[in-house]
């Protein structure tokens, strides 16, 4: 640029008017940048408040939303993997369950003790996070699907809230009317390098609220689920301790509450066969005895159980038609009767896999489950039948499972329909929230900039006076 063109800018430069500025124009765009981020600031308070707020106040447990129903509660015909979005027991009761179940299909890297709940009137999903607890096991529903009994705690299903009911141990059985409950004390004996001993099982009854029956064990380990049973009346004790079954009436309880066994059953590597064992006259007790197949469905787990009677008066087994074997089975648990010679069980289903192993009954597995299970299937067995008639299958990743015993013998059935997850749960909200937040902060800062170097523009082609 030469110096007469500088000039010439010069002198064109001093003769340009300058643009006219409002007076007060920066203190007003100062004030209004101040005012929008205090909204913007306030608004977020006012949201994060009324979250915190609801979420501080509302009721532990929702009422079950609307869903379409079914005319009679039952099982259902198929069970789906509930997704993470799905509503926990707390805060949206299911009602009464049909089911309790559990396994990889229903565990993530999140949340690894969740199982899943299934209401019996409807396809409602609900979760529950007890912790590393089993269903079937260490977990179990009542008879009428109102209460999961998880640990030392009773937990109903129709309010999502615990009950007061307390006892001192962990889940072994329900009563078949659901008053009374069989737990081991929890006092457990560790005995170097992997031999446990139970102190002594008890009966406590909700509605007297104590212990009307202790048996004491001492010298061994009773597993959770599947070792005990109650007689239809809740006056008999089932308890298998190692390889006998123990029977122990409540009549015969002293003063201090404890009986000893009237009779003991040898098992002979058997087993007793789950809640269910006791017949409805409540004369005889139902145990599984344990052999080896030959033709087996799975060839590596070569373990076959057979369903037996054994009299409750005199111990002799009792005559008649064999009930048909299971083999290839990782465990039985009878759930009832139809009638003497129909029972209703689940039998869990090893995978390709699995490796029978040897009885040890003072060793505990962790978690309590059979090793190997792969699924679960709910069956008649019948007299005289060559087979197991299968009423439910659960799908491939649901391998523990606990069901409403009432619904299972009365064979109800339902069909399944749309499932219903129910309320997205309060974590989700609050990573929603965030994610919002994430994405509304840089908008709304663009958007400010915009609209900052917008007026700018128009200020500065103003025209002058």
């Amino acid at each position: 640029m030469t110096a007469r063109l500088s000039d010439a800018l010069r002198r064109l430069a001093d003769d340009v008017s300058p643009a006219p500025v409002p007076d007060g124009l920066f203190d007003a765009a100062r004030t209004r940048h101040r005012r929008r981020r205090a909204a913007v600031a306030g608004a977020l308070a006012v949201l994060v408040l009324l979250l915190g707020t609801g979420y501080a106040l509302h009721p532990v447990a929702l009422p079950a939303p609307a869903a379409p129903r079914i005319d009679a509660p039952g099982l259902p015909t198929r069970l789906a993997d509930p997704p993470l979005r799905t509503a926990s027991v707390r805060d949206s009761a299911p009602g009464a369950a049909a089911m309790l179940f559990g396994g990889p299909a229903v565990r993530t890297d999140w949340f690894e003790s969740r199982m899943g709940v299934l209401a019996a009137d409807a396809d409602r999903y609900r979760v529950l996070d007890a912790g590393p607890l089993t269903p079937g096991f260490d977990a179990l529903l009542s008879p009428d699907g109102r209460y999961a009994w998880i640990g030392a705690s009773l937990l109903d299903l129709t309010t999502g809230r615990f009950t007061p009911d307390r006892t001192d141990g962990y889940p072994l059985a329900f009563a078949p009317d659901g008053e009374r409950l069989v737990y081991a004390d929890d006092d457990t004996a560790f005995t170097p390098p992997n031999t446990y001993t139970t102190p002594y099982v008890g009966v406590y009854d909700r509605a007297g609220g104590k212990d009307v029956l202790r048996v004491r064990v001492g010298t061994a380990w009773i597993p959770p689920g599947r070792t005990a049973a109650l007689s239809p009346n809740g006056g008999e004790l089932a308890l298998q301790v190692r390889d006998e079954v123990w029977l122990a009436r409540v009549a015969d309880a002293g003063a201090d509450g404890v009986a000893e066994p009237y009779r003991k059953l040898p098992l002979t590597g058997g087993r007793l066969g789950g809640a269910g064992a006791w017949l409805p006259d409540g004369r005889a007790v139902a145990v599984l005895s344990r052999s080896t197949c030959t033709d087996c469905p799975v060839p590596a787990y070569p373990r076959t159980w057979t369903l037996g009677l054994r009299s409750a008066v005199d111990g002799t087994p009792l005559a008649g038609a064999a009930f048909p074997p299971l083999p290839s089975r990782t465990f039985v648990q009878l759930l009832g009767w139809r009638s003497a010679d129909e029972a209703v069980a689940l039998v869990g289903v090893p995978g390709p896999e699995a490796v029978d192993r040897p009885e040890d009954h003072d060793i505990a597995w962790g978690p309590y489950h059979e090793p190997g299970t792969d699924r679960v299937e709910l069956v008649v067995l019948r007299r005289g039948a060559p087979a197991p008639e299968v009423l439910f299958r659960t799908p491939e990743g649901i391998t523990d499972l606990t069901v409403a015993a009432n619904l299972a013998v009365d064979g109800a059935v339902r069909e399944s329909g749309r499932p219903d997850y129910g309320p997205l749960p309060f974590w989700l909200l609050a990573v929603g929230f965030v994610l919002a937040l994430v994405v509304a902060l840089p908008v709304l800062s663009l958007l400010r900039r915009w609209r900052g170097r917008r007026f700018g523009r128009r200020a500065h082609a103003a025209p002058g006076p």
